[in-house]
């Protein structure tokens, strides 16, 4: 083999040799990015679940005591409704301090009961859009592991 085609050879297999570790550094970095990705979903998706179980469990905890009040706003209300059903002319004088005291709990309990449902449904509004962001990472995590070539089934 003559000098000139030695030196095309060797140069050819130089240049050869050079694409492969330049594609195969291309595809460690790339895989690389791919890792840091999914690490990073991965964490912004534990922190979105956390997130998102704690807004349900605050949920469940609110909505059940809300519940609970409920329960003692209708005792109060029927105890109210006993106390005018008593004589059709209205309270009987002898009772109307407990009436007044028991009416005027009534009322004050539906106030409260409406100021915490109002926080409750800002909650519920606030909740959602926390388990929407969660489901949004989970979508993207599973997006880029089908991408990576990384089964998820």
């Amino acid at each position: 083999m003559s000098p000139i085609a030695r030196s095309v050879l060797v140069a050819a297999a130089a240049l050869a040799a050079g694409a492969m570790i330049v594609m195969g550094s291309m595809r460690l970095v790339e895989r690389q990015r791919a890792d840091d990705e999914i690490a990073r979903l991965r964490e912004e998706l534990y922190r979105a679940r956390a997130g998102s179980d704690r807004c349900r469990s605050s949920l469940v905890n609110t909505e059940s005591a809300l519940r609970r009040l409920g329960l003692t706003i209708d005792s109060l209300r029927s105890r109210v409704d006993s106390f005018e059903a008593m004589d059709e002319r209205g309270v009987p004088a002898g009772r109307y301090e407990e009436y007044l005291e028991i009416f005027d709990s009534y009322n004050d309990s539906v106030t409260v009961w409406e100021a915490r449902a109002r926080r409750l449904r800002t909650a519920d509004a606030s909740c959602r859009a926390t388990i929407e962001e969660h489901n949004a990472f989970s979508d993207s995590l599973q997006r880029v592991l089908r991408d990576a070539g990384i089964d998820i089934g």
